[in-house]
């Protein structure tokens, strides 16, 4: 058989509403413990990326420098040479191009790889020019 509670026993085991005020989660908690794992990722990383795009910026400076660099090898060898370029001065034009889009993606995408593809790039091009 069974008992009915007595109305006392059935207010002591009913939840009133601090109780579950105290036991929910609030927003701020759930939004501390959604941050916390990202803040300290990015405080790790954020010198190592600042570094490789300040590097892939300095590397544009660069690629300035090397393409007046081909361009006064180029001028040369037009003056004292047949007047014509040959393919070797294209392939330094088209090097440094290539090393101008390497460096942006560096600065958008800081990775290692893509900062010394540009200035890799970059050093090809006079040299290219110098070997035609």
């Amino acid at each position: 058989m069974t008992t009915k509670p007595s109305p006392d026993e059935t207010a002591e085991a009913a939840i009133t509403p601090d109780e579950t005020a105290e036991a929910a989660i609030t927003p701020d908690e759930t939004a501390e413990a959604a941050i916390t794992p990202d803040e300290t990722a990015e405080a790790e990383s954020a010198p190592y990326t600042f570094g490789l795009r300040l590097a892939a910026a300095c590397g544009l400076v660069f690629l300035l420098a090397c393409l007046v660099a081909t361009a006064s090898i180029t001028l040369a060898d037009a003056i004292e040479g047949d007047g014509s370029g040959g393919f070797l001065i294209t392939a330094g034009f088209w090097s440094l191009a290539l090393g101008a889009v390497a460096g942006v993606a560096a600065l958008v995408v800081p990775r290692r790889a893509l900062v010394t593809a540009q200035y890799c790039l970059g050093a090809a091009g006079p040299l290219l020019a110098l070997m035609d």
